[in-house]
């Protein structure tokens, strides 16, 4: 049976290895805003599949934490840490801040992608002659649509 300073051991080693892989999540997420903001889509390719390992590794450790709380019967990873080893404390404070600059990243990144794709979605839509009206005001201020309905270029 595992005593208590086996399972601080091992929530040392899960902490340590959330960290790293948090981190080179964050370095991750700035690669990609820069492939995504360039515009260059091998780059793009090569650091999906990173983040891909690297969230498989943050998985892996997700599995490892169940099984502690199960085996310690809990349901609060911060107070078993607390309860295993207070020194725990700090790292997984900064590993808490550290996810909250990953989710601030990945929302930046996602907003470049809905941005493209919108950009992307209009350009398209110019092309196949979709083009919603384009409100105009008139004289007496009311709005009318105007709009050209053929297709700038056909295949």
């Amino acid at each position: 049976m595992q005593t208590i300073t086996d399972d601080a051991g091992v929530a040392h080693a899960i902490v340590a290895a959330d960290l790293a892989a948090v981190r080179t999540l964050r370095e991750l997420l700035l690669e990609e805003r820069a492939a995504l903001t360039r515009r260059e889509p091998d780059a793009l390719n090569a650091v999906v599949q990173r983040k891909l390992a690297c969230l498989g590794e943050l998985q892996q450790s997700e599995d490892a934490r169940k099984r502690l709380l199960a085996r310690h019967r809990g349901s609060d990873w911060a107070a078993l840490l607390g309860t295993l080893d207070p020194a725990l404390a700090a790292p997984w404070e900064a590993l808490r801040a550290d996810l909250q600059q990953v989710a601030e990243l990945n929302r930046v990144n996602e907003r470049i992608v809905a941005r493209t794709r919108h950009s992307t979605e209009r350009l398209l839509s110019m092309l196949r002659g979709q083009l919603d009206p384009v409100g105009v005001y008139e004289r007496s201020g009311q709005t009318r649509a105007y709009g050209d309905v053929r297709p700038i270029a056909s295949a």
